[in-house]
């Protein structure tokens, strides 16, 4: 996906965790922007390099959406939690993304209720067998390991769950993470932040839900979907140790 209207800054402060201030470069203005990411990221720091949205919306209380941040000045990672979906539409419609058990997709449904959860998509493969395919979107990396979630998911728990009740009632189904940087060895569950989460995974794996990842080429104003990464529950994961750029007011 590309993004028009690109502006970089040096990011400030996050007061809450829907806006941040940060310093065009260009232009040296500070701005008010909105974070497209109300997560506990440790990726916004003072001083990193950000890529902001302008947007022309006179009815937006921002002109700006923060996207994107380069990872220690070295690496840019998207941190915009509505993009994975967007890019995963996509490599679904194409066949790019490669699902277990299907050899390709005839149908993909945006969005769909199943029981008592909306997942991401339904659809179904050239021999009409229906599925269901629920994204999450990581940010959390450090090393080249990446770690799904930044913080406790009750939505993201009762979805895992759903998928197991899909299996059970014959469908095919999937999660499938979106890892918003690229050169990643594996990804995993951050058990130290969400543990429930991990041993839920581990027994929709055992009831045959398909986990599959995949990383992506960042750049100030584009994410593309890259290679599949592996996904390993057993991986330990050790945070980066930075603080959650989240002011004290929003806690």
């Amino acid at each position: 996906m590309q993004y028009p209207n690109v502006h970089l800054a040096k990011f400030i402060d996050r007061p809450n965790r829907f806006i941040a201030h940060c310093q065009l470069i260009d232009t040296g203005e500070v701005v008010t922007t909105h974070v497209k990411n109300t997560g506990r990221t440790t990726i916004l720091q003072p001083g990193v390099t950000t890529a902001l949205v302008h947007n022309d919306n006179p009815n937006r209380k921002t002109r700006y959406d923060l996207v994107a941040a380069k990872k220690y000045d070295r690496q840019w990672i998207n941190i915009d939690s509505q993009a994975p979906n967007k890019v995963v539409k996509t490599g679904l419609e194409t066949n790019y993304i490669k699902l277990p058990g299907i050899q390709s997709i005839s149908k993909v449904n945006p969005e769909t209720t199943y029981l008592d959860s909306r997942l991401d998509f339904a659809g179904a493969d050239n021999l009409d067998r229906p599925f269901f395919l629920e994204v999450k979107g990581v940010t959390l990396i450090n090393e080249g390991i990446a770690a799904f979630p930044d913080a406790p998911t009750t939505r993201g728990l009762k979805h895992v769950q759903t998928l197991e009740r899909a299996v059970d009632a014959g469908y095919l189904a999937y999660l499938l993470f979106v890892i918003q940087i690229s050169n990643v060895k594996k990804v995993t569950i951050d058990r130290d932040i969400f543990n429930e989460l991990a041993v839920e995974i581990g027994k929709a794996q055992r009831k045959s839900v398909h986990v599959v990842a995949y990383d992506c080429k960042v750049e100030p104003d584009t994410l593309v979907l890259d290679q599949p990464v592996p996904f390993d529950l057993n991986q330990k994961f050790v945070s980066d140790g930075l603080p959650s750029s989240i002011g004290k007011q929003s806690k």
